[in-house]
């Protein structure tokens, strides 16, 4: 049982509020990449007695939002006060219901340095094999695949984009021969691709045209939109 701790580290301020309101968002991405193999807890460091902010699957440990510090968090937070260390290296600890967790700690810092709160991520890796394949895998029948592609540079990512969407239009047979490159230049819009630098004289070279008709076609979506 955790006593009554000092928990005046610093008075908070809104964008120390803001910067740990934000990594709310990190907690539901891993939570939703590892379901419920996992338990990701956010603390804020202003009230030691009610760290937990945020925390997907608390059910592997009991938590809930306002529950305490654990004694490995407040090391954790004492070690980087002390020392300047940041995160924790991956450790191995035990849930009431005796199941391994794999875990690792990092803190988390405002503007000027100074540690307001931590992220932890507790693996059970006591999860059923069959329960941590249903996680990692596809459903059954999903036949959908992103394919992503992972640029080793900008220009990469700007060709190999515009090889992809232009392979993808001129297959569709929706789209006019007339009205493809167009297409291709709304879909790469749509994209973001045209917001990377020298995008426009990479993205007209790939497809053989001149620079002033993507001009074109972008101040033509600009004026609809």
């Amino acid at each position: 049982m955790i006593k009554k701790l000092n928990t005046k580290v610093h008075q908070y301020t809104q964008s120390d509020k803001l910067i740990l309101e934000n990594y709310k968002n990190i907690v539901d991405a891993i939570g939703q990449l590892l379901g419920s193999s996992c338990e990701v807890v956010l603390h804020s460091f202003e009230d030691l007695n009610s760290s937990v902010i945020y925390i997907h699957n608390g059910k592997k440990t009991g938590r809930s939002v306002g529950s305490p510090v654990t004694d490995k968090a407040l090391k954790i937070f004492t070690d980087c006060i002390e020392n300047g260390t940041d995160f924790a290296d991956v450790y191995f600890t035990k849930n009431k219901q005796n199941h391994t967790m794999r875990s690792t700690s990092t803190i988390i810092k405002n503007t000027k340095g100074q540690p307001i709160g931590m992220l932890c991520i507790n693996l059970d890796i006591s999860t059923p094999f069959d329960e941590m394949m249903s996680i990692l895998l596809p459903p059954q029948g999903n036949t959908h695949d992103d394919n992503e592609h992972f640029a080793i540079d900008v220009e990469d990512l700007i060709i190999s984009n515009t090889l992809k969407v232009k392979e993808e239009v001129f297959a569709d047979n929706s789209v006019s021969t007339r009205l493809k490159i167009k297409e291709i230049i709304h879909v790469l819009n749509t994209q973001g691709i045209f917001q990377l630098r020298d995008a426009v004289a990479k993205v007209a070279n790939t497809l053989n045209i001149s620079k002033d008709v993507i001009y074109l076609h972008l101040r033509s979506f600009k004026k609809n939109n």
